[in-house]
């Protein structure tokens, strides 16, 4: 795949569920300090956007390779 279709397809997901992500770690522990934030939020966005693009084809080719 191209980086330009990863990127349109799994970042969109990989935003949203890190901001819930973060938002749920502040409330639950109480950081407000702006770096911590950002850092928590830009952490998350990377890991869940590997493990959307990791995931993806492995799930296409299991589900592609029973159906058939």
């Amino acid at each position: 795949m191209e980086l330009r279709t990863l990127l349109s397809d799994h970042l969109p997901n990989a935003v949203v569920a890190a901001a819930i992500f973060t938002l749920y770690n502040a409330y639950t522990s109480g950081f407000s300090d702006p770096v911590t934030i950002g850092f928590e939020f830009s952490s998350y966005v990377i890991a869940i956007f590997i493990g959307f693009v990791v995931i993806t084809p492995i799930l296409d080719k299991a589900f592609d390779s029973a159906t058939t």
